[in-house]
């Protein structure tokens, strides 16, 4: 019987192992980034956080980390190429950085459209377009996209239109990169408790009113999402390309 579950576990680390793999996460400093960059760093990954700020949890050790707004994309390029003189070899690529500016914001609605835009859609791919010229082969990337691009929200129509762009990116890139032996994800998050979903998750109205669209009757976690990018970073995904991994408590399956 021990021999037996050593080999399970054997079997699952190997499966699941980002040991020795070299993993940028822009975005990486807080929220659903800063989950995936804990995670993948107990998963044996060599990571790289690109964000404006430091990461929020200053307890986390072994990160590189480069600031850095993505939508400066001459900075952005400056950045990579330094970390391409480091690490020789990129293994996996997050894009989970993303703006989503309230309406309530100093902002003319048009110039908060293109800006979201700018940010949420150019510049993913952007950083897919420069990382995956030194990228390994059976690498993966993966975008971090949102319900909203399936489905129709009120009031931030950048935002949608942003996430549902980078939805058709992902299949797109997933073609282009093919022949590089890159695969390009999606993840594809509900509500998840972070800074971006504070307001709504503390306003009991807004709270329940969206719990009342899951099948499980709980908001997402950090580690919901992180555990979904383990699995898509990992060799127990090889089959999977162009996909929509959707971690969202039901929301999307639900009818009455």
């Amino acid at each position: 019987m021990a021999m037996a579950l050593q080999k399970m576990t054997n079997y699952l680390d190997k499966i699941f192992s980002l040991k020795d793999k070299t993993a940028i996460i822009t975005g990486g400093s807080k929220g659903i980034g800063l989950g995936i960059l804990s995670s993948f760093i107990q998963a044996g990954a060599n990571v790289i956080c690109i964000s404006r700020t430091k990461p929020s949890d200053l307890k986390i050790q072994n990160v590189k980390h480069f600031q850095c707004d993505i939508s400066d994309f001459n900075d952005f390029e400056k950045i990579f190429k330094e970390i391409f003189d480091i690490y020789g070899k990129i293994d996996i690529l997050v894009n989970a950085a993303g703006i989503s500016i309230s309406s309530r914001e100093n902002f003319d609605e048009l110039d908060r459209f293109n800006r979201t835009l700018a940010v949420n859609l150019a510049s993913t791919y952007h950083c897919c377009e420069i990382v995956s010229g030194h990228m390994s082969q059976n690498s993966s990337i993966i975008n971090i996209t949102s319900i909203g691009s399936m489905l129709g929200f009120p009031k931030n129509p950048g935002y949608i239109a942003s996430k549902g762009g980078v939805m058709a990116l992902t299949k797109s890139l997933a073609i282009d990169f093919s022949s590089k032996k890159i695969r390009v994800n999606n993840i594809v998050p509900g509500y998840i408790k972070t800074d971006m979903t504070k307001k709504s998750f503390e306003d009991e109205r807004l709270f329940n009113e969206r719990l009342s669209r899951m099948i499980i009757k709980r908001w997402g976690t950090v580690e919901d999402i992180a555990n979904a990018a383990i699995f898509l970073a990992s060799d127990a995904s090889s089959y999977i390309n162009g996909s929509d991994l959707v971690v969202d408590g039901g929301w999307t399956a639900k009818g009455i």
